[in-house]
């Protein structure tokens, strides 16, 4: 492929990116993905984030309440168990029976008597026995616990009596075919062992606020209480508190403690779809809505498309056929609504536009010769200026003085008229040889009747003013003020005020009078149509152009009773 092609694809490209089709479909795909991002977003980061935090507080909130029942439970058991050397009866039972002053039977009697007391009533263990180590043989339970008991005799008295080699003064949770007991060695006030407690535990009674919740939150539970539950499972890599597993899709909650008297540890693992059930939903509400979005987002397009782009589309394509000379050029457009009326008013308008055209063209053609005609009569204003130029200097030779300077002056206006430097733009100094050159005529005029003043400060001649400021103004007051009056006298001033040229002109003849000044006011405004004070209506315009607001000009007659013109005119830029 060419330069030449790949320019004219680019341009191809850049043409179908810039139609009006483009941007409304660009608009509207933004319109839906703009929200649905920073929805998306907020939903995923604010709300399901937070809904999230909140299931896993809750989940977490309802596990460590669990586990602080479980281990109230654990901690009541142990205190029981403790209990029985602190109270001292079975200790002193032992004491009297040993010394001889207490047959067996009574021994075994006042010993069964505590332990019903004690433990028989308590839902937490399913049997109580103890027995001397002296005689393993008068082994006590109580009377609610005889199968219990029985089969702790018959399948674990001799383990038992090992493991309590081992514990000194304290607890400890073991288990024998399946059955859970709690173990602990019985001893007197001087520290020495005699015998041994067995608790029978119920399992489902101590861990019962654990399978509960287990069961409410559909969940599977591990325990390792001692040697009781689990202990083979790999409980060091399990991380405390509540965990994503991602690989299993499911979450664990992981708690564990060690005492002097226990090791518990508990492991919870839950389906996350089940736990964060709301979350998903929600998540699938959004999903669902988006795609919702879609259809209704189409027929937007195609509504838009039908009822906007197609329109507009057929009114830029008419537009481009009158542009290009293709008159009368209609759009198949009808009314009802705003783009409907617009493309009848089209259609109407061009097809007036070929018939004004058709109508006029000729006439128009006609003015135009008539206007070339014109123009081909008019005067060459060089030859005009070379013809002042002769008689200038004829003038001069036949000794009339007054006749030269006065083509001179009539000259330097004409110059200054027909703008013949290309300047619109002269210092003070350039603008008032065409004041004088004016001056000259109305003095030869007027003669004696009219005097004319100047006081121009040194540091003004300098100033830029728009060329033809000051001559109209002074015309202005010959022909309205001097004339009338049929003599008198004008003033001019120019000074420096700061950043701006101030230029006054003053005369003494004829007062102004209402009409004038309606005139004159009408003038300043720009909104002269006749011959009266055109030259001050010009100068108004000319400054407002050029200067904006920053200059001013102003006609009022002062305290002496002559009429001022006052120009006030920025210096410091074109």
């Amino acid at each position: 492929m060419t330069e030449k092609d790949l320019k004219k694809d680019r341009h191809r490209f850049s043409a179908a990116f810039n139609t009006l089709r483009f941007q409304v479909i660009a608009i509207m795909l933004l319109c839906y993905f703009i929200p649905a991002l920073f929805l998306g977003l907020f939903t995923q980061q604010v709300l399901l984030k937070g809904l999230q935090e909140k299931t896993a507080a809750a989940l977490t909130s309802g596990a460590e309440h669990a586990w602080t029942l479980t281990a109230q439970n654990i901690e009541h058991a142990i205190q029981l168990g403790r209990d029985a050397i602190y109270d001292g009866e079975l200790a002193d039972a032992y004491s009297r029976w040993s010394s001889g002053s207490m047959t067996g039977a009574e021994y075994l009697r006042q010993g069964r008597s505590y332990l019903d007391r004690k433990y028989s009533r308590d839902p937490l263990f399913t049997f109580a026995a103890c027995f001397p180590l002296s005689q393993p043989g008068l082994f006590m339970y109580t009377r609610s616990g005889n199968a219990g008991a029985m089969d702790f005799l018959k399948n674990a008295q001799e383990r038992v009596m090992e493991l309590g080699e081992t514990l000194d003064t304290r607890s400890r949770f073991t288990e024998y075919d399946g059955q859970l007991y709690l173990v602990r060695n019985l001893v007197n006030l001087r520290m020495e062992r005699y015998g041994m407690l067995i608790l029978g535990i119920d399992p489902k009674a101590l861990f019962a606020p654990i399978d509960r919740l287990t069961a409410d939150w559909n969940a599977e539970s591990a325990l390792m209480l001692d040697s009781f539950g689990e202990p083979g499972l790999p409980w060091a890599d399990y991380a405390p508190g509540l965990t994503d597993v991602q690989e299993s899709d499911s979450i664990r909650y992981v708690r564990s403690s060690d005492t002097d008297e226990y090791e518990l540890r508990l492991s919870l693992s839950l389906d996350r779809r089940e736990q964060y059930k709301e979350v998903y939903a929600f998540r699938r509400l959004v999903a669902v809505m988006y795609l919702l979005l879609i259809p209704i987002l189409l027929l937007i397009a195609l509504y838009v498309r039908k009822r906007i782009v197609k329109p507009i589309t057929l009114l830029s394509d008419a537009s481009r056929r009158i542009e290009a000379g293709e008159l009368g050029v209609t759009v198949p457009m009808r009314g009802g609504d705003e783009l409907g009326n617009l493309g009848v008013s089209f259609s109407n308008m061009s097809t007036r536009l070929k018939e004004l055209i058709d109508r006029t063209y000729k006439e128009e053609i006609d003015l135009k010769n008539a206007q070339i005609q014109a123009l081909q009569s008019r005067i060459n204003p060089h030859f005009i200026n070379n013809a002042l130029e002769d008689i200038n200097w004829q003038a001069r030779i036949d000794g009339s003085e007054t006749i030269s300077s006065m083509v001179t002056s009539l000259s330097v206006l004409l110059n200054a008229t027909m703008a013949r430097k290309g300047r619109r733009m002269v210092t003070l100094k350039d603008e008032m040889e065409v004041a004088e050159a004016y001056i000259y005529f109305v003095q030869q005029r007027f003669g004696s009747d009219l005097s004319i003043e100047k006081d121009l400060e040194e540091r003004a001649y300098n100033s830029i003013v728009p060329l033809l400021t000051v001559q109209p103004v002074l015309e202005n007051a010959v022909e309205h003020g001097i004339a009338p009056a049929g003599g008198g006298k004008i003033a001019l001033t120019c000074r420096r005020a700061g950043e701006c040229l101030q230029i006054t002109i003053a005369n003494t003849g004829k007062p102004l009078g209402t009409e004038d000044r309606a005139r004159i006011d009408a003038a300043l405004r720009g909104e002269t149509t006749t011959g009266d004070h055109l030259g001050l209506a010009n100068i108004a315009n000319r400054l407002r152009l050029i200067y904006g607001g920053r200059a001013s000009i102003r006609v009022y007659t002062d305290a002496a009773r002559q009429t001022v013109v006052q120009m006030d005119i920025p210096q410091g830029e074109e």
